[in-house]
C-alpha cells in the first residue's frame, strides 16, 4: 500500500497516523493543490454519537476499516476535524470531493448543511468555501443505505445475507475523500472526443461560472517530450469547445494511437484565466491570471463494427476479456491499494487477456487510469437494480449519466453495458415497457457518447438497438459446440436457456461475443460453487477449458469472448485466482489458451 506519513494533533498528544490510498484519486483530472482526507474518522451507527473510529475509505463491513461487522445498518455517521491554512484559502474556493458513498450522503461543514448526493457508485463534490475558516474545521457525513432493490446495487445483496452470486453490501464511504483548492471560476469537466478519420479531437470545456472566460488548452505526447499544439478558446455561459488539430504531426506515422500493445496517451494542460480584458478568443492581456489549472489526458483511439466484426483503430480486433468484479477479501469493493489495482491488470495481461469486463461495478478511477497506462480494454457496466419501477428508472439513468461524464476520457473503455441478464427487468422478454427502459439507457448512452459500442442487455433478451450480440453460455462443452453451427438460427433462438433477443426484436448481424462462459471451480474448494460441477485438478481444468476456448478463437464465428472470472468472490469460487490473488493455474499455461492466435 502506498502510505503517507502525517502528524495528527489530539489535545496535547501527538500521534503518527498512516493515510491509506494517499495517491491522487483522479489521475485523469489532476490539480496540484489538494489534500487527502482518507485515514481515521470518528464513526457511529444510527445516531451521531461518534463512539467508534473507522479507517476511510473502507466500508464498515470490511476488515480493513477496523470494524468488520456484517450486520446491516441503514444509517452511519462520520466526523473529522480538518486544519486549513489561511494562506491556502486566500482567494480560493475549496471543493470537498468524494469518490463514492453508498448510497445517499448528507454533508455538514462546521455545523452548516453543505449538500447531499444520491447514488452509491458515482463521484460528487461540494463547494464548502462559505462554510470553512482558517484553523480547525469539522466535517460531518451521514450515509444512508437501505436494502431497497429499486436502485443500482450491483452485486450487493439486498436480502440480509449472501446468496448465489450476490455478496456482502458496502455501506457508506468506500472511495477516497479529498480537498481541492480552485479559483472562483474553475474547470468542472473537460471532454475529449477523438476523430481518427480527421486526426483531431473535439475538446469541450465546462466551467463553474457563466461569465465569459478565456481557457488555454495545450497538448503534448510521450510524457511531454512531443509538443502537439496549444489553443485558446473563449467560454461563454460556462461552456466552450475547440478542435485540437495536429497539423505538424502525423499521429499514425509516429505511432501515437492508443492500443493495448502501445497505450500511447496525449497529455493536456487546461488553464482557466481570470482578470484582465478579453480581446478575442485567441488573445489575452498580461493582467490576466491563472484561476485554475488541470492536467488531463485522453487517447487517440476508435472502436467500431461493420460486417459482423469489431475494429480497433480501423483494424479487426479480437477481444479476449476476463470478467472482473473488483472484490478483495479484506476491503470488499474498495481496492486495498493502488498497487493492488496495478497488479490485477498486469496479471490479467499475463494470462493472455487484452481486456476486462468490469462486472456490476463503477470502478475506482485509478483502475481505468492503470488500464489506460498499461494497455487493457475495459467494458464499463452499470450496476443493476433488482426491482422495476419509476425510482429504478430514474436512479439508473442518473448513475449511468454520471458514470459516462466522469470516465468519458479514458481510452481503455470501449463498450458500455447498461443492463445485464435482464436483472431488474425480469419481464423484458414480453414486456414492452421494460424493453423501452433498455432502449432508453441505450439511446442515453449514444447521446452522451457517440464513439463507443453498447451491449444493451448483456447475455440474452436483447433489443434491436444493441451494437453487440452478447451471449452467455456456461453449458459450452466440447460436446456441445455444434449448437453454433448455424449462428443465424442460434441468434434467433437461445444458447443456454434464455432467448437471445426479446420478443419483437431480432438479430441484425451484430458482432457475436460470448461474454460469459467457463466459471470452472476446483473440487478442493469444498465451500462455494462454480458452473456445471467442479474439476479434480489442473489437468482436468485445462482439458475442459482448452477445446472450448480454441473453438471460440478459431471458429471464425465470434468477435471475442469473456471468461468467468478473474478471482474467487466470497461463496463463488470459480476464479482463475483465489480471493487473495494466488493463481490456481500457472499464468503461462493460461496464456497459451486465452492468447492463442486467431485463424480465419
Amino acid at each position: 500500500m502506498q502510505l503517507k506519513r502525517v502528524e495528527k494533533q489530539r489535545g496535547d498528544e501527538r500521534m503518527e497516523q498512516t493515510i491509506p490510498r494517499s495517491e491522487f484519486p483522479r489521475p485523469d483530472f489532476v490539480r496540484s493543490q489538494w489534500e487527502p482526507l482518507n485515514g481515521t474518522w470518528e464513526f457511529s451507527f444510527e445516531e451521531p454519537v461518534f463512539d467508534r473510529e473507522i479507517l476511510v475509505p473502507f466500508c464498515y463491513q470490511s476488515e480493513k476499516s477496523g470494524i468488520g461487522e456484517m450486520e446491516d445498518h441503514k444509517t452511519v455517521w462520520y466526523r473529522r476535524k480538518v486544519a486549513l491554512e489561511k494562506e491556502k484559502l486566500k482567494g480560493k474556493h475549496l471543493l470537498l470531493k468524494f469518490g463514492a458513498v453508498d448510497s445517499e450522503a448528507r454533508v455538514w461543514s462546521n455545523g452548516q448543511y453543505a449538500g447531499e448526493h444520491r447514488g452509491g457508485y458515482s463521484s460528487f463534490e461540494m463547494d464548502i468555501t462559505s462554510f470553512v475558516k482558517a484553523g480547525e474545521n469539522v466535517i460531518c457525513v451521514q450515509a444512508t443505505d437501505d436494502t431497497n432493490a429499486d436502485k443500482p446495487r450491483g452485486k450487493q445483496s439486498w436480502t440480509g445475507e449472501k446468496f448465489g452470486c450476490w455478496y456482502t453490501p458496502c455501506t457508506g464511504i468506500w472511495q477516497s475523500v479529498w480537498l481541492e483548492y480552485v479559483g472562483r471560476v474553475h474547470l468542472e469537466r473537460v471532454k475529449f472526443t477523438p476523430d481518427l478519420s480527421e486526426l483531431n479531437a473535439l475538446c469541450e470545456v465546462f466551467l463553474s461560472e457563466t461569465e465569459d472566460t478565456l481557457v488555454e488548452v495545450t497538448a503534448t505526447a510521450q510524457e511531454g517530450n512531443i509538443y502537439l499544439g496549444s489553443q485558446r478558446l473563449l467560454c461563454r455561459h460556462g461552456y466552450g469547445k475547440t478542435t485540437l488539430t495536429f497539423p505538424d504531426y502525423d499521429i499514425r506515422r509516429d505511432d501515437l494511437l492508443w492500443t493495448p500493445d502501445n497505450p500511447n496517451l496525449i497529455d493536456v494542460r487546461i488553464r482557466v484565466f481570470s482578470g484582465g480584458s478579453l480581446c478575442g478568443e485567441n488573445s489575452r492581456e498580461d493582467k490576466s491570471e491563472t484561476a485554475d489549472e488541470v492536467a488531463a489526458y485522453f487517447g487517440m483511439r476508435s472502436i467500431a463494427y461493420s460486417n459482423g466484426r469489431i475494429s480497433l483503430n480501423g483494424n479487426v480486433f479480437y477481444q479476449r476479456l476476463i470478467l472482473d468484479q473488483g472484490y478483495w477479501p479484506d476491503s470488499i469493493l474498495t481496492p486495498p491499494s493502488d498497487e493492488a489495482i496495478r497488479k490485477d491488470i498486469l496479471m490479467t495481461k499475463e494470462m493472455g487477456f487484452n481486456g476486462a469486463r468490469k462486472h456490476q461495478k463503477i470502478e475506482d478511477p485509478r483502475y481505468y487510469y492503470w488500464a489506460d497506462k498499461l494497455g487493457l480494454l475495459v467494458w464499463g457496466e452499470l450496476p443493476s437494480a433488482y426491482e422495476f419501477n419509476d425510482r429504478a428508472v430514474e436512479a439508473s439513468a442518473r448513475e449511468l449519466t454520471r458514470f459516462v461524464e466522469r470516465d468519458y476520457n479514458h481510452p481503455c473503455i470501449v463498450t458500455w453495458v447498461p443492463v445485464n441478464e435482464s436483472w431488474g427487468v425480469r419481464q423484458i422478454l414480453e414486456n414492452t415497457q421494460q424493453q423501452d427502459y433498455c432502449r432508453m439507457l441505450t439511446y442515453l448512452l449514444r447521446a452522451l457518447d457517440p464513439v463507443r459500442l453498447i451491449s444493451s442487455n448483456d447475455g440474452w433478451e436483447q433489443v434491436n438497438e444493441t451494437d453487440i450480440c452478447a451471449v452467455h453460455d456456461y453449458a459450452l462443452f466440447p460436446s456441445t459446440v455444434g449448437k453454433y453451427d448455424d449462428m443465424e438460427a442460434l441468434c434467433d433462438g437461445y444458447a443456454e436457456s434464455r432467448y437471445l433477443f426479446a420478443a419483437g426484436n431480432e438479430y441484425q448481424g451484430q458482432p457475436v461475443i460470448l461474454t460469459e462462459y467457463g466459471g470452472i471451480a476446483f473440487e478442493k474448494e469444498e465451500k462455494g460453487w462454480g458452473y456445471y460441477g467442479k474439476v479434480k485438478n489442473e489437468e482436468e481444468f485445462l482439458e475442459r477449458l482448452q477445446p472450448i476456448t480454441e473453438f471460440l478463437i478459431r471458429s471464425g464465428k465470434f468477435s471475442g469472448f469473456c471468461y468467468t472470472q478473474l478471482t474467487d468472490v466470497m461463496q463463488e469460487v470459480n476464479g482463475l485466482l483465489c480471493e487473495d490473488r494466488t493463481p490456481k493455474v500457472p499464468a503461462e499455461k493460461l496464456k497459451e489458451i486465452f492468447g492463442a492466435p486467431v485463424f480465419a
